[in-house]
């Protein structure tokens, strides 16, 4: 008879079982000592972990204003810089454009009246009088009449100024302000005043407020300081106080001396000042290098 077992296709397999062997430990009196002192131990807190020391950063943090060095080329061009320069000299009218030593103005009543120091004071009172106000009167009536007539506009302002100047100048020093003779009213077309013609552009009064007051200054430190030197070299005293006991130089109290020393003085004053400026343009041209932009 054949196996049945084998022959039923419904008949399902048993599946296998597998087992699976478990080892307990043994639990000795070594192991149970050791589980008691770690029960009755208290747990360590954890420890920081040591700070890694920072590696300093290779990009460079910007510095501040104050600590910034070469700042002002970074902001500037040359051709800037340069035309600052040429700006500043100038409207620099006390030593380096100064209107007697550098551009020759007002030559006649430096080297004519100017021979001691009082009568180069009544002539700085005269200009400090007439020059700035002349040119502030002059600009607000050529804002006026649209910059038109300013040769009328500037010599019809000194001629009007004039009376009440000299009013003024007479009470101050009395009869020795005749000791300026012509020369006192020649400061109505004074050069420092009528070179302002030149320019065309119109500037604001307090511009020439400004420009003014720096003409008549440095008009003034030339005045002083030649008349002050004719008097202690011709004479020897300075504003009637005895200096020296002998006279260096009698011939500087004349016309031609005071015109010799002011050729002097001015060629010594100017070599002063274009080594300066040669210094400041060299200071420029290795700050900036070569570059012109």
């Amino acid at each position: 008879m054949p196996n049945m077992e084998h022959n039923n296709p419904k008949r399902k397999k048993k599946p296998v079982q597998h087992t699976q062997t478990v080892i307990i430990p043994q639990i000795t009196p070594e192991i149970l000592e050791q589980a008691r002192r770690a029960a009755e131990t208290p747990p360590t807190p954890p420890q920081p972990a040591p700070e890694q020391p920072r590696q300093e950063q290779r990009t460079e943090q910007p510095r501040p204003a104050a600590q910034q060095t070469h700042a002002k080329p970074a902001k500037r061009t040359r051709a800037e810089a340069e035309a600052e320069l040429y700006q500043s000299i100038h409207d620099d009218h006390l030593w380096l454009n100064n209107p007697v030593m550098v551009r020759g103005l007002g030559l006649a009543p430096v080297v004519a009246v100017a021979s001691d120091g009082d009568n180069a004071l009544m002539l700085c009172a005269a200009a400090i009088l007439l020059l700035t106000t002349t040119r502030m009167l002059a600009v607000a009536v050529c804002h006026l009449t649209g910059n038109r007539f300013r040769a009328l506009v500037y010599s019809f302002s000194a001629a009007v100024l004039y009376i009440p100047a000299y009013l003024i100048l007479y009470h101050l020093f009395g009869a020795d302000l005749s000791v300026l003779g012509i020369y006192l009213p020649l400061l109505v077309v004074e050069p420092a005043i009528i070179k302002r013609l030149e320019a065309p552009e119109l500037e604001s009064v307090g511009e020439a407020f400004r420009r003014g007051i720096n003409n008549t200054v440095g008009l003034c430190i030339s005045l002083l300081l030649v008349g002050s030197l004719r008097e202690v070299l011709s004479v020897g005293t300075l504003f009637g106080h005895t200096i020296l006991n002998t006279q260096l130089l009698p011939l500087a109290s004349q016309p031609a001396g005071g015109f010799l020393l002011l050729g002097f003085i001015s060629a010594i004053w100017t070599a002063v000042g274009g080594a300066y400026v040669h210094y400041k343009r060299e200071e420029v041209r290795h700050l900036y290098g070569n570059r012109k932009h």
